[in-house]
């Protein structure tokens, strides 16, 4: 009797523990049997059947879609599909595992169909029976591990039973999908700009990637719009910035008053424009640029030890989205940004020829004065950028400026002039004054035109442009014949406004100062080989005299001080 009892009680709690786990493994297997190396799969408990023997096809995608590679840090809506005819329950545990064996992101649970512990995603109580016949799919999420993880496996076990109320008979399956780390491919574009208002587009010039410690990582030219582009990047912190071969330009005398203002404290230049003004390279904005600019505008000297260009440097974090990030540069000295590097400049300087002066084989000093196209009023001027070029066939010699302050910087190239000059307290004129006098003399003259470039332009005494000057020349006109007079100027301490003259024959000699006043009119009879010494009033600055009489060649001679 007692025998008997014991095998019932037996049978029941064989029974019972059938049932149970029946009843547990329909809510997912325990925790260890994904197939992930190290650990068995759901073959453990449900039986049968060889491993993998089965018809059933087993899918897992990545947002919608099967995956070879993963973006760091990125959540992915993960469909786990197994199907196979005739079976109506399923079940399965997944598990996600580095290249080390550790746990590789996180597994999300996101409806009552699955459950997550420790690692392992498992199939619900609620979640074993066929969502179609034939077919079930289990949705879930996994957010992606940091980046420098590698290369991560899912491995899974799945379970396509037979619903027999028991263990045999199920087909168990196992996979494994591997994906490797991806870099994300983000995009840094934008348009390299000049730093004027307008933002004119710097075209066919060189902009850089930079990581960490400044080093290149890619290189582009910007097309016909001043645009670039970077592509194919990861996520980190980078720099852009850029060079350029493009014509230096843009500079002028205003530009080297303005350094000026700003070394005396008068304005306040900042960002590229005052990195701009330190062509000297010295890490100060002093008087030393201001006089380097200026012999550059004169052509005195043809670069500058910094270079042509500066562009700014701007730090960009990329992480997730493609970035917009222009970039502005400027020509060094151009510190009012007047630069327009795609267009060729207009000039905005008139130029007038008026009179018509007879000069002879020895060549004559002629003046060169501003006229005040609008109003004929007054003018204060604070800055002088000339780039001139007398008559073709006729060369300048040399200059007298009747300019205060400093003297100008200039170059001469046969007849081609190129002055600068700048005063910050300015100047007061009166319109059609002479600023200059230019000794010319012939070659093989043929014209009597003289031309400027659009890089001339005066300022006033805070660099704003005067618009409405026009330049005054005579036209010029060669004597064949010489003239037998010669006025030469003596220079020295105890000379002022003393001429020597040689000749014979009478003269009419007129003093004028800068503004044109007659000083002093004196009339020569001189009939000796020796030349004789003539003194004006102090202030005289152009002397003109026109021989007259017998074998006189009528001719006007100039001499400035």
């Amino acid at each position: 009797m007692h025998h008997k009892l014991k095998i019932a009680v037996l049978a029941s709690f064989l029974v019972l523990t059938s049932i149970y786990n029946a009843l547990t493994f329909s809510g997912g297997a325990p925790l260890g049997f994904s197939s992930a190396p190290g650990e068995s799969n759901c073959s453990t408990c449900h039986g049968g059947i060889a491993v993998n023997s089965g018809p059933a096809t087993r899918i897992l995608t990545f947002n919608g879609a099967t995956a070879t590679s993963y973006v760091p840090g990125q959540t992915y809506n993960l469909s786990l599909t197994v199907s196979r005819a005739t079976r109506s329950k399923y079940g399965f545990q997944l598990k996600v595992e580095d290249n080390q064996g550790g746990d590789a992101g996180t597994l999300i649970s996101t409806t009552n169909r699955t459950w997550v512990q420790q690692g392992y995603m498992n199939h619900s109580a609620l979640g074993n029976t066929s969502t179609t016949s034939g077919m079930i799919t289990w949705n879930f999420q996994w957010t992606a591990p940091a980046a420098g993880t590698g290369p991560v496996t899912f491995y899974f076990a799945s379970n396509a039973a037979n619903n027999n109320g028991g263990t045999s008979g199920d087909e168990i399956y196992t996979d494994a999908v591997t994906l490797l780390e991806s870099t994300p491919s983000y995009t840094i574009s934008g348009v390299l700009q000049y730093d004027n208002t307008s933002g004119t587009p710097v075209v066919n010039s060189t902009v850089r990637l930079l990581g960490s410690g400044g080093a290149i990582l890619q290189s582009t030219t910007t097309n016909a719009s001043g645009q670039y582009s970077f592509n194919n990047l990861a996520s980190g912190s980078y720099s852009v910035t850029a060079v350029s071969s493009r014509p230096w330009g843009g500079v002028s005398s205003a530009d080297a008053l303005l350094i000026t203002r700003q070394f005396n404290n008068i304005i306040n230049l900042s960002s590229l424009r005052l990195t701009s003004a330190d062509v000297n390279g010295s890490i100060s904005i002093t008087s030393a640029d201001a006089l380097l600019v200026s012999r550059r505008v004169a052509g005195l000297i043809g670069s500058f030890v910094v270079g042509d260009w500066k562009f700014e440097t701007v730090p960009v974090n990329v992480s997730s989205v493609n970035l917009t990030q222009n970039i502005r540069g400027i020509c060094v000295g151009d510190v009012n940004a007047s630069y327009q590097p795609s267009t060729v400049r207009t000039g905005s300087v008139a130029l007038e020829q008026k009179s018509l002066e007879a000069i002879s084989p020895e060549g004559a000093w002629v003046p060169l004065s501003l006229m005040n196209q609008n109003t004929n009023e007054n003018f204060s001027l604070g800055s002088v950028t000339l780039d001139l070029e007398a008559p073709h066939g006729w060369q300048i010699e040399g200059i007298r400026s009747v300019l205060n302050g400093m003297k100008p910087e200039y170059s001469i190239e046969g007849n081609r002039l190129r002055l600068s000059w700048f005063n910050p307290a300015g100047m007061d004129l009166s319109s059609g004054e002479p600023i200059l006098y230019l000794r010319v003399a012939p070659e093989q003259a043929s014209s009597d035109s003289w031309s400027i470039s659009t890089a001339t332009e005066f300022t006033d005494g805070e660099a704003g442009t005067l618009g409405t000057l026009s330049v005054v020349l005579p036209r010029l006109q060669l004597v064949q014949r010489s003239s037998v007079w010669k006025v030469q100027p003596i220079y020295g301490s105890g000379y002022d406004a003393t001429v020597n003259v040689y000749g014979q024959g009478t003269l009419h000699l007129t003093a004028m100062d800068v503004l044109g006043r007659v000083l002093d009119r004196k009339t020569l009879h001189h009939d000796s080989p020796h030349s004789i010494l003539v003194k004006f009033p102090e202030g005289t600055a152009l002397l003109s005299g026109i021989p007259v009489g017998q074998n006189q060649v009528p001719i006007l001679i100039r001499t400035a001080f």
